[in-house]
């Protein structure tokens, strides 16, 4: 249960409906929307998969890859 108000609004009425980027769906979109144009079935997908670190082989969440491992420190540049 939300314990809170949505308040966020549109700009225009026109920024309300669009198409996944992926599979071409329809689309109803909110302010502020983290989905990056995709539809809930797409979602998941444009996630990269977790990879194991090449130092401890502690796995790495597709979305941190770019980061690096969080146990090790290992970086992807060598940095």
């Amino acid at each position: 249960m939300l314990s809170f108000a949505d308040s966020r609004t549109f700009e225009s009425s026109e920024e309300r409906l669009s198409h996944c980027l992926f599979c071409g769906k329809e689309l109803v979109l909110l302010p502020d929307d983290r989905r990056q144009g995709s539809c809930f079935d797409c979602l998941a997908l444009s996630v990269p998969p977790p990879a194991s670190c090449p130092e401890c082989r502690a796995e790495i969440p597709g979305e941190e890859r770019a980061v690096g491992c969080s146990v090790c420190g290992w970086y992807p540049l060598g940095g």
